[in-house]
């Protein structure tokens, strides 16, 4: 259980503390550099064999293949490595879909698609500085860009949350918890989860949401919940790049940035009343 995992450190010097500390993190970020590596490899792998293909032609034609096959292998392996010490990945993660509240798991996967919608409309009507918002689109450009968009679509709302929920909040916070305070592998998880993200929007953004979601994972015990969680967070891309790809939609949907301020706050609005709906009702489910 995690909740019951963490063991006092106040027998040991600062020395120790601080040496166990860091070898603790250092175990908890293993599947972390598989998950940041893998898709790299296989890009690398597909440069050497097509030997004519610069880096940004491959980035640009196949960069969202390759990052799926990273993300479905980092999964693999993983699933491997704990069936290979005789345990299993839902055990190692605490995972369980079989124990899950349906009237739990659509408050937190509404919830989730509220605030995602609510942090696109802020992007969009706030205007950020020019350097900032460079840098936001770049890093979202792989579902308006390269060749393969649906892929992009299902690796951003579904693969990655799930691969993301089981590394951070399964295989790192339940490591962390064998030696920090729950407060403390909060923080940890979170600020690793957001710096990951890259440009500075996404990383305030991330952070925000890894608080949340480190916190449900640990109340529930449960990552499945979590998962959904952030699956509901990823997947307002879903509605947006379908209104985007089709001219008509754009123009009356999105015809103002007070009509996207309108969706958000709306948004906003629904997904805090759900969060105070699950931190009122939660122990009651």
């Amino acid at each position: 259980m995690k909740t019951n995992q963490y063991h006092s450190t106040d027998e040991l010097s600062f020395e120790q503390k601080l040496w166990c500390g860091a070898g603790t993190i250092l175990r908890s970020i293993r599947p972390l550099i598989l998950y940041a590596c893998l898709p790299a490899c296989f890009m690398t792998v597909g440069m050497i064999l097509m030997r004519d293909r610069t880096a940004e032609s491959m980035i640009s034609a196949s960069g969202n293949f390759y990052y799926t096959l990273g993300i479905i292998f980092t999964f693999v392996l993983l699933h491997k490595r704990s069936k290979k010490r005789g345990s299993s990945l839902e055990e190692d993660t605490t995972m369980d879909w079989k124990i899950l509240d349906r009237n739990k798991s659509v408050c937190l996967l509404l919830m989730g698609f509220g605030f995602g919608i609510f942090f696109s409309s802020l992007v969009t009507v706030i205007p950020f500085p020019a350097f900032l918002m460079d840098s936001y689109r770049e890093s979202s450009s792989t579902l308006s860009e390269g060749t393969d968009q649906i892929l992009a679509l299902f690796s951003t709302s579904i693969l990655a949350p799930v691969t993301e929920e089981i590394i951070f909040r399964g295989y790192m916070l339940n490591r962390q918890l064998t030696f920090f305070t729950e407060r403390t592998c909060i923080w940890i998880t979170s600020v690793l989860f957001a710096l990951c993200h890259v440009s500075l929007i996404w990383i305030i953004y991330a952070l925000i949401m890894g608080l949340l979601l480190a916190k449900v994972s640990i109340e529930e015990d449960n990552i499945a919940y979590s998962i959904l969680l952030h699956v509901g967070f990823n997947c307002n891309v879903v509605p947006v790049w379908f209104i985007n790809n089709i001219q008509a939609l754009n123009n009356v949907i999105f015809a103002n940035h007070l009509l996207v301020a309108v969706y958000g706050i709306a948004a906003g609005y629904g997904a805090l009343l759900l969060y105070k709906k699950y931190r009122k009702e939660t122990k009651k489910w």
